[in-house]
């Protein structure tokens, strides 16, 4: 994992807000070898648990694995600014995740993809709970930017405001890729919290959502990615 300067644009709800006080989010998706599927459980837990222990700007922590593929596991992260993730890049903890990562116990072809964006949302201290979660990618056309912006913003007012179900709903741009952005999304309810996912996808908000994604506004399919928290 490293760090990269922000992109910053001016029609995000969250334009003029100080980036040293605005949520640092991180995605990661990977897959270990399944001889080393216990190896990495163990040293990212201690990853997880000693960030959310002992530093004072790390505000989540998410580890789920796929829903559909074992052994393929995502990372939700957040920190408060860049300098936070910084300092999380400096721990023991993340010395000792590195070491692991330097045994190269990944499936060729599944080495970790990683992904930074500014949030769009409050900076607010979240403890890792059991949950059925999707990070998603989408690459909008320029021409669409403006209308993609309200459409999220909507969409996550109504996740927020009106399902119960709905723990969070984050999204953000990329700090190195204009126009591509961020989700991650966590739900609960029976199933595994799959309930408040379906339930998300019948509101009129995400009609909404639908409505937009069938003028073709993408550069390229929506990547949706279903894991539950482990």
């Amino acid at each position: 994992r490293r760090t990269l300067c922000a992109h910053m644009a001016a029609d995000l709800p969250s334009a003029g807000a100080p980036p040293e006080a605005r949520p640092y989010c991180i995605h990661v998706r990977l897959a270990v070898r399944p001889e080393q599927r216990e190896a990495f459980l163990v040293t990212i837990k201690h990853d997880q648990d000693s960030t959310l222990k002992n530093e004072p700007k790390a505000l989540q922590f998410v580890i789920g694995e796929s829903t559909t593929e074992a052994n393929h596991f995502f990372l939700h992260e957040e920190y408060i600014g860049e300098d936070g993730f910084k300092a999380h890049m400096a721990s023991p903890h993340f010395a000792v995740w590195q070491a692991f990562v330097d045994t190269k116990p990944w499936v060729e072809g599944h080495e970790p993809v990683v992904d930074f964006y500014f949030g769009e949302h409050e900076a607010v201290k979240t403890e890792a709970v059991p949950v059925f979660c999707l990070n998603v990618d989408v690459c909008v056309k320029p021409e669409n930017r403006a209308e993609l912006v309200p459409t999220i913003s909507n969409n996550k007012a109504g996740a927020d405001n009106a399902e119960p179900l709905c723990l969070q709903y984050v999204w953000g741009e990329s700090t190195t890729s204009p126009d591509s952005f961020h989700f991650h999304e966590e739900y609960t309810g029976s199933d595994g919290g799959k309930e408040g996912f379906d339930f998300h996808t019948k509101a009129p908000h995400f009609a909404a959502w639908d409505k937009f994604a069938a003028t073709s506004p993408f550069t390229k399919e929506p990547a949706v990615y279903f894991f539950r928290t482990i």
